[in-house]
């Protein structure tokens, strides 16, 4: 069950990534998706839905990170590049990274929010005889 598609990861990332292959994309889903799992597992929640506008998020995120990186080591998408005098530009992929991580992280937290975790508490509503909790 995967939060997102290699669609929805193109759709953010755009086509160009690199040596990444449609089977390397779909593993690095794969691994993003186990992360999301074990991060909700420790804010308590160990049930998974099949989709979530916010998991799907995190899943996309977690996996551009992840295509950022390798392009950097791969040198596929280096951190600089000069062409003649003239021409020059600058990227920070691990700055990339680690924004894409923030964005997935926030979504996870959003989602466990909304999903009961250990970050929610559950209070008592003493003025409605119908409902115990809200």
């Amino acid at each position: 069950m995967a939060y997102c598609t290699t669609d929805d990861v193109y759709l953010e990332a755009g086509t160009s990534l690199g040596t990444i292959t449609e089977t390397n994309l779909s593993d690095l889903i794969d691994k993003s998706d186990k992360k999301i799992n074990s991060r909700l597992r420790a804010l308590g929640i160990t049930s998974y839905p099949e989709s979530d506008d916010d998991l799907e998020e995190a899943s996309v995120q977690y996996t551009i990170a992840k295509i950022k990186r390798r392009q950097a080591e791969e040198l596929s998408r280096p951190g600089s590049l000069k062409l003649g005098s003239d021409i020059a530009f600058t990227v920070a992929p691990e700055a990339e990274a680690k924004a894409a991580e923030a964005a997935a992280e926030k979504a996870v937290s959003q989602y466990a929010e909304y999903a009961g975790g250990s970050s929610v508490v559950i209070v008592p509503y003493a003025d409605d005889p119908y409902l115990e909790y809200r």
